[in-house]
């Protein structure tokens, strides 16, 4: 019931994100998702707690369309990924961390191109993407039972975040109005797929095998 909790809220809330006048049904359920995720998956790990709040403190700012909300969200969500990373470096694996290279040649390229993209943002906006490259790195050195899903949560992220940035930057009109209409689907997996991952490497092998098919 409570992962289904987190479905409903996630469904609906990208919906709404396409459609005009929403604000109000959005404010419940954009504000109920970190919450409901936290129910269905609770954060034990410090990190990945920060990694919630933050999330949840980004997507109450940009529930506005200002300047000055956007930059309250792209520093909240900074602080969330700040999180995630000193979680997920504390499960990394030194034999996979030659997998960050192209990682974070990748991001800086990303970083500088929608830096020049955002205008007067530029600064924060490609100080978030290194951040959030520096994330994805960290995502790719987990090893062990939920890495493949710690994964795939840091890959789709990074695509949220890039249709974001495009939608407000880069595109216009239609080509805008579709980048938008894929953030939070993205969005919302990519959460669901860190924070699940992330709890299935911190629980303990069961001690009867039968357990496991619990």
């Amino acid at each position: 019931m409570k992962k289904q909790a987190y479905a409903v809220a996630a469904v609906v809330d990208s919906i709404a994100a396409t459609v005009r006048g929403t604000n109000a049904l959005r404010k419940v359920t954009k504000t109920a998702l970190m919450p409901a995720l936290a129910v269905a998956s609770p954060p034990r790990d410090p990190g990945m707690a920060v990694g919630l709040a933050g999330s949840w403190a980004g997507d109450v700012a940009l529930l506005g369309d200002s300047d000055r909300a956007f930059r309250t969200g792209l520093f909240s969500f900074l602080v969330a990924h700040v999180g995630y990373t000193a979680a997920l470096a504390r499960r990394s694996s030194p034999g996979a961390r030659k997998a960050v290279v192209p990682i974070v040649a990748a991001s800086t390229a990303g970083a500088f191109a929608f830096s020049r993209a955002a205008g007067p943002m530029g600064r924060p906006v490609g100080l978030y993407a290194l951040t959030l490259g520096t994330m994805v790195a960290a995502a790719s050195t987990v090893r062990g039972t939920g890495s493949r899903r710690v994964v795939g949560g840091a890959a789709l992220f990074a695509v949220s975040d890039a249709l974001l940035g495009a939608s407000r930057f880069v595109l216009k009109g239609r080509w805008a109005r579709i980048a938008s209409a894929g953030v939070m689907p993205t969005y919302a997996a990519a959460q669901w797929l860190i924070h699940t991952g992330f709890e299935q490497g911190e629980r303990p092998p069961p001690e009867n095998p039968l357990d496991a098919l619990c």
